[in-house]
């Protein structure tokens, strides 16, 4: 079960990222619209890691058991965790999303941990993807009334040209 949830977890969450999108109230659009920069931020923060600090992963050291298949890419920090910490954490900042992103919160974690015991992380891989989903969400949510007013730009003028 613990395998599953490594593997399922991020499609559950882009799931629930679409059905706040296509939800009828707007906080909760906004919501689903930070918790995607916020993904997108901290993937590009976990990439540019990986790229100057190379771990190899527990199975790649012999450590283990390897239960989960992947690639004997670094394993600092987890993207995975990264991708489903950075949903659940942006949307732990919003009132109108907060009890959905406790119930996330406490997946990411069952994720996170799964991913160890599966054998393709060490416990600091998974600490290292929090502490950037958090600092990514940060950010996002520290800027997100620049991020709506340059969408609403952005939006304005393609229905100009649309009408043009």
């Amino acid at each position: 079960m613990l395998i599953s949830a490594a593997e399922v977890m991020p499609y559950v969450f882009i799931l629930v990222l679409i059905y706040l999108c296509i939800n009828s109230n707007v906080e909760r659009k906004r919501s689903s619209i930070n918790a995607g920069l916020s993904v997108l931020l901290g993937m590009l923060i976990s990439y540019v890691i990986s790229i100057f600090y190379r771990h190899p992963r527990p199975f790649v050291e012999n450590l283990g058991t390897q239960l989960i298949e992947h690639a004997p890419d670094s394993s600092f920090p987890s993207d995975h965790t990264t991708f489903i910490f950075s949903i659940s954490v942006m949307l732990l900042f919003n009132k109108t999303t907060r009890v959905l992103g406790i119930v996330l919160f406490v997946l990411s974690l069952i994720s996170g941990l799964s991913r160890v015991f599966g054998g393709i992380h060490f416990p600091l891989d998974i600490l290292g993807a929090i502490l950037v989903a958090i600092f990514s969400s940060f950010v996002v949510f520290t800027f997100r009334n620049k991020i709506s007013n340059l969408l609403n730009v952005f939006r304005e003028r393609t229905s100009k040209n649309k009408v043009n």
